[in-house]
Parts: C-alpha cells; structure tokens; sequence
C-alpha cells in the first residue's frame, strides 16, 4: 500500500490556500503527523483494507484541525490522492464530498460511518476501465 508522505501533504495544503485562498501554515504539525500515521497503523496493525484507511484519512486529518486554513480542502485531497495511489477511487459528486467532509468536521460522522460511505462508494480504477471496456 502506498501513503503520501508529510511532505505531499504540505504540497497540497500550499497549492490549495493559493488555488483557494486562506492563510498558509500549520498550527499543529504533531497533531498532522499523528493524523498522517493513523492510516498506515490501522494498514499495519488491523490489516485495514484501503477503504478503511481512505476513511481513516478524512476523518483524523479532518478533526486534527492541523492548519491554520484549509483542513477540510486538504483532507479530501489526501484521501482521494491516497485512494488513486492505491488504484482506486471515490465516486461521489462534488456536492457529496463537500457535504462528507463539513459533516466530519462538525462532528456528524464518524470514522466507521466515513469507511461505511467510503466502502460503497469507492471503486477500482481497474475494474472501473474493464466495465468501461465491455469486458
């Protein structure tokens, strides 16, 4: 399995507050770091599959509130990037996944309801291009 680093995740917070707006910076890089882990040791020690750490994405890095702007935007973005390294991929519309995460921010889901959506939703890219294939 393949987990973006810190660094991806700080790329994509700098790219986003430029693209986006909002202010640059972190306002807790332990609570990001540990947001960051969380996935990988579900990965290691629960043999959580890549929907359970997708999931495990969005709702840690979403509650860790680890940048002074942008958690919400930044979170999506690992999650779906984490799940395409991973050949896969969510299919919800951009409405449902700007309601997923400002519902996960709120407190409104938590991370079993999130892997719950994540697993329904989610397909491989594999199987998504052989269906479109006819094969």
């Amino acid at each position: 399995m393949k987990f973006p680093t810190l660094a991806d995740t700080l790329a994509t917070c700098e790219l986003i507050v430029f693209e986006t707006g909002g202010q640059l910076g972190l306002s807790d890089q332990g609570l990001l770091e540990s947001a960051m882990k969380a996935a990988a040791n579900r990965y290691y020690y629960e043999q959580a599959d890549v929907t359970a750490c997708a999931a495990t994405y969005a709702y840690h890095l979403c509650m860790a509130h680890a940048f002074i702007d942008g958690n919400k935007r930044v979170t999506a973005a690992i999650s779906e990037t984490f799940l395409l390294l991973n050949g896969w991929q969510l299919e919800l519309s951009n409405t449902e996944i700007v309601k997923t995460f400002l519902d996960i921010a709120d407190g409104k889901l938590t991370r079993d309801l999130v892997e719950e959506t994540f697993r329904r939703r989610a397909i491989s890219i594999e199987m998504r291009e052989s269906t479109k294939a006819g094969l």
